[in-house]
């Protein structure tokens, strides 16, 4: 079984998700939730880190009332380290339904799986693609830098026409008052729709075990038009999201440059009700595609040769943290994807953990139990037979829970390549 590497910014307990921005969190007696500055320091195991620890922290309600500046480092026992910085829901003076979120993460990580490259094992094979072999891949030492700039618009609509700043009031990380969405679909009267810029810079340098480097680098921008009809998007019962998402690159690079890609999300919340033994059960439900126009394949003596494509990690790619959790950081791409997923999500009645002094520190608000189930495949065309003809597998269950005001969660996923952790803040979907 392997565990996920974690890096800084994953472990951000002070973050909100960011479909949630623009929002603040009542306790029932209307004070805020998640008050000034907190910090907390956390503990793991992992390939990459070996032990890891480290130490996170965030303060709140400044520059602007919704605003979140925050920060963590790690280091682990095999070498690998790394540090985040950033900022949330900062204000633009003048213009409060505008919103500045920089991040900045820096790190350096040990014993990195990437499925890039040609492997002399597999000569007639190319990393990643849907029929690859789950041992085509490079182990490297990888230093991986980025920054993000997003920019943030809420239209004047739905709930966001009289409700710049939503006001979410909350007993134990349940709704009680206040929630944005979930009655109907209609972005005129209910939720709230943004439009989002976000230019970026990432730039990686992958060394195997031969020293032979493999630096990638994207320049881009991305583009986002996103509707969120949940009532509740830290702990939604019902509603649904939309996001479109269309992202450039700009670098010249003859391979990695100069590509294009598009993706849409969906996710239906349905509410089960209560029993005996349960305050809430939920069932998730979620959908995801993607689509990269201008990947280009050609054959140079009998080899595939892929150009005008996004690095590994980007674009129409399945495997890791948020769609198909039992497999590889990015262990399929391609031009085109598809994915499914479902999860039942229980909170029961009973709740240890608030009965522990020395965990007062985290303000655990519920756990959560899950079982879920993915599916997906990556193919070179975008029609419905490629994309479903191979359809890969994977289930699992889930241990979820509440701090302050965000989602921390601990999956364990199964599937035909072996098992995997992953640790990890906010909802899948």
């Amino acid at each position: 079984m392997r565990l996920i590497s974690v890096t800084a910014v994953l472990l951000m307990l002070f973050t909100t998700p960011g479909a949630q921005a623009q929002s603040i969190i009542l306790d029932k007696d209307e004070t805020r939730v998640f008050q000034k500055f907190i910090w907390v320091p956390y503990g793991f195991f992992s390939e990459s880190f070996g032990l890891g620890l480290g130490v996170g922290g965030g303060f709140t309600g400044w520059p602007t009332e919704p605003a979140s500046i925050f920060g963590a480092a790690t280091i682990g026992t095999k070498g690998s380290y790394n540090i985040a910085v950033g900022m949330m829901d900062y204000q633009l003076p003048g213009i409060p339904r505008l919103v500045m979120e920089p991040i900045f993460v820096s790190g350096l990580y040990q014993d990195q799986r990437v499925y890039v490259g040609r492997n002399p094992a597999f000569p007639n094979e190319r990393s990643g693609s849907n029929g690859s072999h789950e041992d085509n891949f490079a182990e490297v030492r990888q230093w991986d830098n980025w920054a993000e700039l997003r920019f943030r618009y809420l239209f004047p609509i739905g709930d966001g026409e009289e409700n710049i700043v939503h006001k979410y009031v909350i007993d134990r990380g349940f709704l009680i008052r206040n929630p944005s969405g979930g009655e109907s679909w209609n972005p005129l009267t209910g939720g709230r729709t943004r439009l989002s810029l976000t230019p970026g810079w990432r730039g990686q340098d992958l060394k195997n075990n031969e020293d032979r480097e493999f630096p990638l680098k994207t320049v881009n921008l991305k583009i986002e038009l996103e509707y969120d009809n949940r009532d509740f998007p830290f702990n939604a019962t019902r509603g649904s999201s939309q996001i479109l998402a269309y992202k450039q690159d700009f670098d010249n690079d003859e391979r990695f440059g100069e590509w294009e890609a598009w993706t849409f999300d969906y996710n239906k919340l349905v509410n089960l009700g209560t029993s005996d033994r349960f305050r809430q059960r939920v069932l998730a439900l979620g959908f995801w595609t993607a689509y990269v126009p201008t990947w280009e394949t050609r054959i140079e003596d009998g080899v595939e040769v892929v150009t005008r494509r996004p690095p590994y990690y980007e674009g129409a790619v399945l495997g890791g943290i948020y769609r198909m959790r039992a497999f590889e950081d990015s262990r399929w791409q391609d031009k085109a994807s598809v994915f499914y997923s479902a999860e039942y999500r229980v909170v029961p009645n009973w709740q240890p953990l608030q009965n522990y002094d020395w965990l007062d520190f985290a303000a655990i608000q519920y756990w959560q139990w899950v079982v879920f189930a993915e599916a997906g495949q990556v193919a070179p065309h975008y029609n419905v037979g490629d994309l479903h003809d191979d359809l890969r597998f994977d289930a699992g269950f889930g241990l979820r829970g509440m701090l302050h005001t965000a989602v921390c969660r601990l999956d364990i996923a199964f599937g035909e390549e072996g098992s995997r952790v992953v640790a990890m803040y906010g909802q899948p979907f």
